[in-house]
């Protein structure tokens, strides 16, 4: 093996994202040893299929995190956004259509977030807080209090349960990798995606090198509203009812997903794919212990854990990094010092070495 295969083989292992492959493999191996049926190749497409919307909402909530905000509001957006197309339909309007403007309810939803944030400068943690309770109301008061909708047609019921064609990847589980697709192409290979980038990593330098700040911001919740009403949409669909308490219990699992995918929790780092990583890693891990029948409640401690080792492992990480950086940096000024010293230096006075005549010369 060559230096250079070495050193990229070095560089690939390092990665976060290798890691989350070997926690994947490790969950998906204990999985096998409480089912026999776990490797059947259905068996682990169709085990993403809850977790889609999971998904969809933790690539729009990345953005948001990369950039150095926080919204906790997404499961409620999805809430509304589901109810509203969903109220829309039972009274008559086209289905698709109910669709479209369920998805412009959870962009408005995520544009109102962003306008306090972005325009007002207010904190995001308790701009979010004070919206995930409110709009979790108004998903109630458009139900008028509580119930759920539910008879959809068959065509919107099968994006969440069947099959794309005649393959055996799930609708869903199709729409959730092209979206990891474009999410990952804008924020690696775009102008904006750098943009996200400097604004969580120094807001004021980025305003400073004339980077939109504000409406960045705003985009990027109202991106986040996005993909909270399109995992509403499929939420609704795989279920087949839409219900004003809709994933109340899946802000875990997607703020889990994010921090464990390596994205910063303070902003200016993090990658899709890794993301992406640990959404399939909570996928298999839930899989697994329910095959084990460990119950809901041990399965939020064992996500929560994942959570707080994730944030612990990333300030180590992140630690160890400053100290590396921050004595190099003291290195480099010492070796400047004695390099200007060395420049700095006055000429030698003594015989036949200085640059004046010695003395005696005529």
């Amino acid at each position: 093996m060559t230096a250079s295969a070495i050193a990229v083989a070095r560089r690939v292992v390092a990665r976060w994202e290798f890691v989350l492959v070997l926690l994947i493999l490790a969950a998906g191996a204990w999985s096998t040893t409480q089912s026999r049926f776990f490797l059947d190749t259905e068996n682990l497409l169709d085990l993403m299929k809850p977790y889609v919307f999971i998904g969809l909402m933790a690539l729009g909530l990345t953005l948001v995190v990369i950039a150095g905000e926080i919204d906790i509001s997404i499961t409620s957006t999805l809430a509304v956004s589901a109810v509203a197309f969903a109220d829309l339909w039972d009274h008559g309007l086209n289905i698709w259509l109910s669709c479209l403007l369920g998805l412009v309810v959870g962009v408005g939803l995520g544009a109102v977030n962003g306008v306090l944030i972005g325009l007002l400068d207010l904190p995001s943690l308790a701009v979010t807080l004070g919206t995930l309770a409110a709009y979790r109301g108004l998903a109630f008061v458009i139900l008028g209090g509580g119930g759920a909708i539910t008879g959809f047609p068959s065509d919107f019921t099968r994006l969440g349960l069947r099959d794309l064609g005649s393959t055996i990847v799930p609708i869903g589980l199709a729409l959730f990798l092209a979206a990891t697709a474009v999410f990952a192409f804008v924020l690696h290979g775009t102008r904006f995606g750098r943009y996200v980038y400097a604004i969580g990593s120094n807001r004021e330098a980025a305003r400073f090198s004339g980077i939109p700040v504000d409406r960045v911001r705003i985009t990027l919740f109202a991106i986040s509203g996005l993909m909270a009403a399109a995992a509403g949409l499929l939420y609704a669909s795989y279920f087949a009812t839409a219900r004003a308490d809709a994933a109340n219990v899946a802000l875990l699992d997607v703020v889990a997903a994010v921090v464990l995918g390596g994205v910063n929790i303070f902003g200016g780092s993090g990658t899709i794919l890794g993301v992406f990583l640990a959404v399939v890693l909570i996928a298999v891990l839930r899989n697994g212990m329910g095959l084990a029948n460990i119950s809901g409640e041990v399965q939020s401690i064992v996500i929560g854990s994942l959570l707080l080792g994730a944030i612990l492992v990333g300030n180590l990480l992140r630690a160890a990094r400053d100290r590396h950086t921050g004595r190099g940096f003291l290195m480099r000024i010492h070796e400047r010092r004695l390099q200007r010293g060395k420049h700095n230096r006055p000429p030698s006075t003594r015989p036949g070495l200085g640059i004046g005549p010695t003395k005696g010369a005529r």
